[in-house]
C-alpha cells in the first residue's frame, strides 16, 4: 500500500509517543470489571475520566500523539466476530476513551503491516471493504437504542442509529467529526462526539453509558469487536459493555441551517430561486424541536429505476434529511422498516467481503403506518376535466411543500413524537379538449402525525405505543390509528412484536394487525412466525405503506448460520420460508410457498448466494383491477448468484435463473457486473440485467390479459471520483428497456377461474417500455451537515409503442425528457 508523503515527518516523532504511551500504560493501572456475561462473552465496565474543556486539548487530526492522551488508559479486548471464532484479533488495537463538558473523544491506535491496509474513499453513509473503526454508544444506558460512527481510513464516514437489538439504521447524519491517519507500523483515528448531538437523560452523579468498539480488517477479511459478541447472537444493543463517567449532562442544542437553490426545469420551462431555514432546537431531553420553512427537498438523490406492470405499488425509501432525523420514535415495528423486514427473511449479512449483488426477489415490502415518501409526493387528490388530458409526467411531480414541523422528546421511560407538514398547491398542466394548454390547480395536503411510547427495558423489555396519522385533501380525509406492544424476557431468546389499526378514508373503516413472534434456540439458529390480517376496507396508503389489503396469512421463518473452517466453505447462513395467504371476500389462496435462500463463503473471498423456492397453485386477483381473480398454475423458481473478492481491483459477478409464468411457460434470467477500483478514490460499478419472458401475463384492460415473449435489457452505470474525502463527482444511469409480442390474448371468465381465450379489439397488442434516470452530480461536504451540490438529472417514461428497435428506444429517452433539471444548492449549519 502507498504510504502518504505527508506524513513521514511525523514518522520518527509518531514512533517516540507511541513508544512514551506504551511506557505510561505498563505503570498506569487500567481498571476493569466483567459485569455481565452472554453465551460465555464477557461484557467490560470501566471508568472514564471528565476533563474541563481547557485541560483535553488536542488537534484532531487522526494522529494520537498529544501529551493528554498518555493519561488515558488503553484497551485491547477485541474479540474476532466475522467471522466468529471467540479469539482475540491477531493485530493489536489500543481503545482511548475521555470525556469533557463538551463531548466525547475516543481514539485508537491499529497495529497492522502498511502494505496491507486497505483505503478507499466513498460517499457518507456507504459500506464497502476497505479498514474501518466504529463506535457504538447508548447514552441512556437502558438498551433502548444506541448511536454508531465509523470512520476508515481516508476518512470516509457512516453514521447511523441502532434499534433492538440488531436494526442499524444509517439514515441519521450527526454532526461529529473523525480523521484517520496512518503510521509506521499501522493506521489511526480521532473521533470527538459532542454531547449535544445525543439524548440524555437527566441525571445526578456517575452516569452509565453502553459501548462498544469494532475494527474491520480488510486484508483479513475479519471483523473485530469489543464485546465479541458473534452477529447472530439475539442481543446487542442490551449487551454493551459499560463506562461510567460524572458530571454528563444533557446539553442544549441550537442549530440553524439556512439554504439557497437554483433550478433549471428545462422539461417544465421552469426557473425557481428558493431561499428557506431550517431549524434544530433541543433545550433538554424532553424536548426538541426540528423545523423547516419553505423546505427545499430538490432530487439531489435519485430513485433507482423499477419496472413494474402490476397493480402492487413500489416501495422507495426516504433520503430527505428532514424526515430520516429522530424518525426512530415513529417505528412501531421491526418490519416498518424495509431494510429490518428484508434482513429478517433473508438473513443476509450485507458482508462487504465479495461484490455487493444479492438476489432480491420474494423480498417482503413494508408494512408502515408512516411513510413520509407520501409528504411532498405526487398529489393523489386532484380531479382534472374530465376533458383535459395531462402532459406526459405530470402526475409524478413532486408536490412542494410550504413548510414541516418535529416535536421530539422523552421523559423517563416515555417518547413522544410529533409531525406536521403542508404542500403549496398543486399546479398540473394539460390541454382541454380543444388543444388549449390549461393549468390543473388544486389544494395541497396537509399531514399530522402523533407518536407515544412507553419503553421499559430493565429486565424484560416491555412497550406499549400509540401512532395516529391525519392526511386532510381537497376530496377527503384519511386517519389511521394504531397501537403497537413490545415484549421480550431478558434473556433475549424471545421476542414479541403486535401491531394492530384501524383506518377512516372519506368515511370507510377498515381494521388490521400483525403479530410476530422470534425465538432463538441457540446463536446460531432463529424462529420467526409472522401472522397478517387486514380486512378488504382497511387503507393506510395517504399516509403509510401497506401493498395490499383483504388478506389474512401466516409466515413461518426459520434462519441458520454457521462458521466453517473447512478448505471448501468458511460460512453459510441462509434461511427457509414457509408462506401462506388467501383474499376475505372469496377465500382464494392468493399467495403460498417454500423459499430456500442460502449464502456460502467461499475460500478466497468468493461468495455464492442462491434461492430455491416453489408457489402452489394459487389466485391473482389484483392485477385485474378489480375485474376479477384468475387461477395461476404452480410455478417454480430458482436462481444463481456468484461474487468474487472485493478486494482486488476488479471485482465480478454473475447470475442466472430460470423461473416458470402464471400460465407455466419457462423465463430465463441473467445478469453479470463489475467493480473497477482503478484508485483509492475512483471506481466504477456497471450491471447489466436480461431477462427473456416465455408467457408473461399483463393486464390488458377490463378482465382481458396478453401472453407475452420477448426480452427485458435493465443496465446501470455507477462512476464515482473522489477529488478528496467530501469532495465527490459522481455520474449514474440506470435504463430499462422492454420488447414484448403478444402470443394469446385471455379473459377471466365471470366467476373467476382458468382465464379463457379472448377476442381481441385489435390484430396484436405488442408493446415496448423504456424507462431512463440519469444524474450527474458534485457535492461537497464543507463541514458536518454544510454541503454544496450541483446536480443535473434527466429522466423519461416513453409512452407505449407498437414495435421498436432496443437502439430507438435507448436513444429516444434521451430526447424530450420529462426530467430534465439543473439544480444548485448550498446550505450552512450554524450552531452549537
Amino acid at each position: 500500500m502507498k504510504r502518504h508523503k505527508f506524513l513521514a515527518s511525523f514518522i520518527p516523532a509518531y514512533a517516540f509517543w507511541l513508544s512514551t504511551l506504551a511506557f505510561a500504560q505498563q505503570n498506569q493501572p487500567v481498571e476493569q470489571v466483567v459485569f455481565r456475561t452472554l453465551n460465555g462473552v464477557p461484557m467490560h465496565e470501566i471508568s472514564v475520566q471528565k476533563y474541563a474543556d481547557s485541560e483535553f486539548i488536542i488537534k484532531l487530526d487522526g494522529i494520537v500523539d498529544e501529551r493528554v492522551w498518555m493519561e488515558v488508559p488503553a484497551f485491547d479486548n477485541m474479540i474476532v466476530t466475522v467471522p466468529f471464532t471467540g479469539l482475540p484479533g491477531k493485530y493489536p488495537t489500543e481503545i482511548r476513551m475521555a470525556a469533557t463538558d463538551k463531548g466525547m473523544y475516543v481514539s485508537a491506535v491499529m497495529y497492522q503491516p502498511n502494505e496491507s491496509l486497505v483505503r478507499r474513499l466513498s460517499s457518507r453513509d456507504q459500506f464497502m471493504d476497505r479498514d474501518v473503526f466504529g463506535f457504538t454508544m447508548d447514552t441512556s444506558g437502558q438498551g433502548l437504542f444506541a448511536y454508531f460512527f465509523m470512520i476508515a481510513l481516508g476518512d470516509s464516514v457512516v453514521d447511523g442509529k441502532v434499534l433492538p437489538e440488531r436494526r442499524y439504521e444509517n439514515d441519521w447524519d450527526g454532526p461529529w467529526i473523525g480523521r484517520s491517519a496512518e503510521f509506521e507500523g499501522g493506521w489511526s483515528v480521532e473521533m470527538f462526539l459532542p454531547w449535544s448531538m445525543f439524548n440524555i437523560p437527566k441525571g445526578e452523579g456517575p452516569r452509565d453509558i453502553g459501548f462498544a468498539a469494532s475494527r474491520h480488517v480488510s486484508m483479513l477479511n475479519q471483523r473485530y469487536q469489543w464485546p465479541g459478541h458473534s452477529y447472530s447472537t439475539t442481543q446487542f444493543v442490551s449487551a454493551l459493555n459499560n463506562f461510567v463517567v460524572d458530571g454528563v449532562q444533557p446539553k442544549k442544542q441550537f442549530s440553524i441551517i439556512p439554504y439557497v437553490s437554483g433550478v433549471q426545469d428545462s422539461a417544465r420551462e421552469l426557473t425557481d430561486l428558493r431561499l428557506g431555514v431550517d431549524m434544530n432546537w433541543k433545550p433538554s431531553t424532553l424536548f426538541e424541536l426540528t423545523a423547516s420553512l419553505n423546505p427545499d427537498f430538490g432530487a439531489v438523490e435519485a430513485d433507482d429505476v423499477v419496472l413494474n406492470l402490476t397493480a402492487l405499488e413500489t416501495f422507495f425509501p426516504e433520503k430527505r434529511l428532514f424526515f430520516l432525523e429522530g424518525n426512530e420514535v415513529f417505528a412501531t415495528t421491526p418490519r416498518a422498516s424495509s431494510g429490518s423486514a428484508h434482513r429478517e427473511i433473508s438473513n443476509e449479512d450485507y458482508a462487504s467481503t465479495s461484490r455487493r449483488a444479492f438476489v432480491a426477489d420474494f423480498l417482503p415490502s413494508p408494512i408502515s403506518l408512516l411513510n413520509t415518501r407520501r409528504i411532498g409526493g405526487t398529489a393523489n387528490q386532484v380531479s382534472p376535466a374530465t376533458d383535459v388530458e395531462l402532459n406526459r409526467g405530470e402526475r409524478n411531480v413532486p408536490t412542494d411543500l410550504l413548510g414541516a414541523v418535529k416535536f421530539t422528546g422523552s421523559l423517563e421511560n416515555f417518547r413522544y413524537g410529533i409531525l406536521a407538514a403542508a404542500e403549496d398547491d398543486v399546479n398540473w398542466r394539460g390541454t382541454d379538449g380543444l388543444g388549449k394548454a390549461v393549468d390543473v390547480i388544486a389544494d395541497g395536503r396537509e399531514f399530522t402525525v402523533v407518536r407515544l411510547l412507553y419503553e421499559k427495558s430493565q429486565g424484560d423489555r416491555i412497550g406499549v405505543g400509540y401512532l395516529g396519522t391525519l392526511a386532510s385533501g381537497a376530496l377527503y380525509d384519511a386517519k389511521v390509528h394504531g397501537l403497537d406492544m413490545h415484549y421480550g424476557p431478558a434473556s433475549g431468546n424471545l421476542s414479541a412484536d403486535i401491531q394492530l389499526l384501524t383506518s377512516d378514508v372519506a368515511g370507510l373503516s377498515g381494521h388490521g394487525g400483525i403479530l410476530d413472534v422470534r425465538y432463538t434456540s441457540s446463536s446460531s439458529m432463529q424462529h420467526k412466525l409472522e401472522l397478517d390480517y387486514f380486512d378488504d376496507s382497511v387503507d393506510v396508503n395517504d399516509l403509510g405503506f401497506l401493498r395490499r389489503n383483504n388478506y389474512r396469512g401466516a409466515q413461518y421463518v426459520w434462519s441458520y448460520a454457521r462458521s466453517e473452517s473447512g478448505k471448501l466453505v468458511k460460512g453459510m447462513r441462509g434461511t427457509v420460508v414457509l408462506r401462506h395467504q388467501t383474499n376475505l371476500t372469496a377465500g382464494q389462496v392468493i399467495d403460498s410457498g417454500i423459499y430456500w435462500r442460502q449464502k456460502i463463503e467461499l475460500p478466497g473471498r468468493n461468495t455464492i448466494r442462491s434461492l430455491i423456492a416453489y408457489l402452489p397453485e394459487h389466485y391473482q386477483d389484483l392485477d385485474s383491477r378489480g375485474n376479477g381473480a384468475y387461477r395461476a398454475d404452480s410455478r417454480a423458481f430458482w436462481s444463481l448468484l456468484w461474487s468474487t473478492d472485493a478486494s482486488r481491483m476488479f471485482s465480478f459477478s454473475s447470475g442466472i435463473g430460470r423461473f416458470q409464468e402464471d400460465l407455466g411457460g419457462w423465463s430465463t434470467r441473467a445478469s453479470a457486473g463489475v467493480t473497477a477500483r482503478f484508485t483509492d478514490s475512483l471506481y466504477l460499478d456497471f450491471d447489466m440485467k436480461y431477462t427473456q419472458r416465455r408467457g408473461w401475463l399483463v393486464h390488458q384492460g377490463q378482465r382481458n390479459f396478453g401472453a407475452y415473449e420477448g426480452i427485458d435489457w435493465q443496465p446501470s452505470v455507477d462512476l464515482n471520483w473522489f477529488v478528496a474525502a467530501g469532495h465527490q463527482l459522481r455520474f449514474s444511469l440506470q435504463w430499462a428497456g422492454v420488447r414484448m409480442s403478444e402470443q394469446g390474448f385471455y379473459a377471466i371468465p365471470e366467476t373467476d377461474g382458468d382465464l379463457v381465450a379472448a377476442t381481441r379489439s385489435r390484430p396484436d397488442y405488442d408493446f415496448t417500455v423504456s424507462l431512463l434516470t440519469t444524474q450527474i452530480r458534485y457535492r461537497w461536504e464543507i463541514a458536518p451537515l454544510t454541503d454544496l451540490f450541483i446536480v443535473y438529472n434527466r429522466g423519461n417514461k416513453l409512452p407505449f409503442r407498437h414495435r421498436d428497435e432496443f437502439s430507438d428506444l435507448f436513444s429516444d429517452t434521451f430526447r424530450d425528457p420529462i426530467v430534465d433539471t439543473l439544480i444548485a444548492k448550498l446550505r450552512y449549519r450554524f450552531g452549537n
